[in-house]
């Protein structure tokens, strides 16, 4: 069973929004696999419309040879030569052609299966940041001092909040904490230095407009670095590829 069936299947199957959003992820990153795989495939179905190309001007040229050579009386051995080149000759040409025939009945499948992983995807990931779960999906934030951009991911579990980020300039970790009345807790592990920061926020507002905005403060300080600042972030529909 193909891998993306697998998710699909298990996507099917998913009761709650705490694991619609780790199986949407999962799911995009099939996506991409998918898309390279088509735009390889789409390579191969070019090199192979070339080579079908060359194979007809060979089969052309060659069909012109054998009627000039039967017409000018050639030998019965040589018309025989001629006649096995150009068997030769159409036998590439169509095996080519088969070969494209399979290539674009490929690239279909290839294209139904991603569209049917997007549609899974919006399906699961509207399944999050509900009147019942706020918080979980994907945010947009801006980190000041320094207006630093990036994008985040977050999951609610009762009150525990759980997720992973991207901050410009490579910074990368996960978030973890709680939500409780609508106030935001969350500690940030960065993949290269650690625990490096506690952001706090209120939740304003609600699906699509929900909101968040509140402050930070670092847990190591260095030389040059701000030590606190603020930051807001806004939900959006989905991560950017």
């Amino acid at each position: 069973m193909r891998w993306t069936t697998v998710l699909l299947t298990l996507a099917a199957a998913v009761p709650c929004a705490d694991a619609a959003l780790p199986l949407a992820q999962a799911l995009r990153e099939e996506v991409k696999v998918e898309e390279r795989v088509v735009a390889l495939t789409v390579g191969e179905l070019q090199q192979t419309e070339e080579q079908i190309q060359g194979a007809w001007v060979r089969v052309e040229r060659q069909s012109v040879d054998l009627l000039r050579a039967q017409e000018q009386g050639e030998s019965l051995d040589s018309l025989r030569l001629r006649e096995e080149d150009l068997r030769a000759a159409e036998a590439e040409l169509m095996m080519h052609i088969r070969h494209a025939q399979q290539l674009r009945r490929e690239i279909i499948g290839e294209r139904l299966r991603i569209a049917e992983l997007l549609a899974e995807v919006q399906r699961l990931e509207t399944t999050v940041g509900s009147a019942d779960d706020p918080i979980s999906g994907p945010w947009r934030l801006v980190v000041e001092p320094g207006g630093q951009e990036g994008y985040m991911s977050l999951v609610l579990d009762g009150t525990l909040v759980q997720g992973t980020y991207q901050l410009a300039g490579g910074w990368t970790g996960s978030l973890r904490g709680t939500l409780v009345a609508g106030k935001l807790r969350l500690e940030r592990i960065d993949s290269q230095i650690g625990f490096a920061s506690v952001f706090y926020a209120r939740l304003t507002g609600g699906g699509e407009d929900a909101r968040l905005e509140g402050t930070w403060d670092a847990t190591q300080l260095a030389t040059g670095m701000p030590s606190s600042g603020s930051w807001v972030a806004e939900r959006i529909r989905e991560l950017p590829p």
